[in-house]
């Protein structure tokens, strides 16, 4: 049997792979912990309440990264129901119960076995099992709702995936159809206001949409507690954002996103799971007032603020690229090439851009072959990553690697041959790597309204 705990990365991620109790996690991995606990409470309700939990939910990629990293192809599987018994723990059985006892389920289960399901980043598995639902039910019942809105935010993350992002029409129907006063229509109406504003650049309809947000936030706030109504506001204030955001209004911006923080402070939590939430939309906060920052041009501030994301989470690799590309910006090369080596042994998601910039900055520091191993290094995990190799084959040629040169040319030659092929594609016009920023972008966008 296949020990995960002999790779650290495997251990950090072991709920990923077998549903196993957390070690110790960055604070996405807590999203499974806290979905497969609402899953086998058996809880009957006639409504769907606010089930707490995170926010960020990763692609597809994350998943596909962390099994190529730690060599565990017997775990690359795309529904849970295909992995070999032997790997299977008590945990991940259960869940398979539940999927193949999947049509009889009650509504209110089955919503909790795709949100399991979107934690484990399963999101094709979650089309799989959720078909696309009629107005008429997505109007009238509120846990179909939510069901088939767990089904196009998977649907748009496996778009950003595929190297685009298709028209919101699905989710802007769904919006107008489903019921007054429910969390999914407000999700639904920030998450458009977020996609008009950040994506297409069109303000009139962010702005409609941000105002349908305003009217639903107002009618919810009698039906929810204290703790929910806080944690929707904070929500809310980073998700508006984007329209004074599109504006260039910078008082308006900071306006929003000190409200955005205030009510993130004020959330005052009841019991592991709210702690677990809160934490988390902290950091989100945080992360969010870091990039205003840099947005009005105060590094010092975005690189205090960052700083502070790492100490928050410290096994989160994210933060840490984020504060090495504030460190390249000040020019402190050195601090920077530690911070984005700190974020490699942590894994996935974008190990190859860690390697990547951390070989960017020993090029700066005249540590040529470091530099190389470092694109080496990418190029190990991604072998698509052309601009590692580019960078690879100018070394090269410096340092008189004959051998290297050769092989990288090449490479290079069979990669941009590759790229010109790829561009006559109207849905993927890149190689993986050059689709790193968006899929990031549209990652967080995307994961973390829903």
């Amino acid at each position: 049997m296949i020990q995960l705990h002999q790779s650290f990365v495997s251990w950090l991620n072991q709920p990923y792979l077998d549903l196993s109790n957390i070690n110790k996690a960055a604070l996405h991995v807590y999203g499974i912990e806290i979905s497969y606990r609402n899953l086998v409470s058996n809880k009957p309700i006639n409504e769907e309440p606010a089930r707490h939990n995170i926010q960020v939910i990763l692609p597809p990629s994350f998943r596909e990264s962390l099994i190529k990293e730690t060599g565990l192809s017997n775990y690359g599987i795309q529904n849970p129901l295909e992995l070999a018994n032997e790997l299977r723990t008590e945990r991940w059985n259960v869940l398979c119960d539940y999927l193949i006892n999947y049509q009889e389920l009650q509504p209110f289960v089955r919503l909790r076995v795709i949100s399991l399901l979107k934690n484990l980043c399963f999101h094709r598995a979650v089309l799989e099992y959720v078909p696309k639902l009629p107005d008429s039910e997505i109007a009238s019942d509120s846990i179909s709702a939510t069901i088939a809105f767990s089904r196009i935010i998977s649907t748009l993350i496996l778009q950003i995936e595929s190297g685009t992002l298709q028209n919101l029409n699905e989710l802007e129907n769904f919006a107008h159809q489903a019921r007054l006063v429910s969390q999914v229509k407000l999700n639904a109406a920030l998450q458009l206001t977020v996609q008009y504003a950040k994506t297409f650049r069109n303000l009139a309809a962010a702005e409609f949409w941000r105002t349908v947000a305003t009217k639903e936030l107002e009618n919810i706030k009698s039906s929810v507690d204290d703790f929910t109504y806080n944690h929707l506001l904070s929500i809310y204030y980073r998700a508006v954002v984007f329209v004074p955001l599109l504006k260039k209004d910078r008082q308006k911006v900071i306006e929003e996103m000190e409200c955005c923080e205030f009510y993130g402070e004020t959330i005052t939590p009841k019991d592991e799971i709210e702690q677990i939430v809160a934490d988390e939309n902290r950091n989100i906060i945080l992360e969010s007032r870091t990039k205003e920052a840099l947005w009005l041009g105060d590094i010092d501030l975005a690189e205090k603020r960052a700083r502070q994301l790492t100490q928050n989470d410290p096994l989160d690799p994210r933060y840490r690229l984020e504060l090495g590309e504030i460190l390249l910006k000040q020019n402190k090369i050195e601090e920077a090439a530690k911070v984005y080596g700190s974020a490699i042994h942590l894994g996935p998601p974008n190990t190859t851009i860690a390697w990547y910039m951390t070989g960017q900055c020993y090029e700066k520091l005249g540590e040529l072959y470091l530099a190389c191993d470092c694109y080496l290094a990418c190029l190990q995990i991604d072998e698509l990553a052309i601009s590692a190799l580019e960078r690879l084959h100018n070394l090269a040629l410096r340092l008189e690697s004959l051998a290297l040169a050769n092989w990288s040319e090449i490479r290079l030659l069979e990669l941009q041959e590759l790229q010109k092929s790829m561009t006559n594609q109207p849905s993927i016009s890149f190689i993986p790597e050059a689709s790193s920023s968006l899929k990031v972008a549209g990652e967080k966008a995307l994961s973390q309204l829903s």
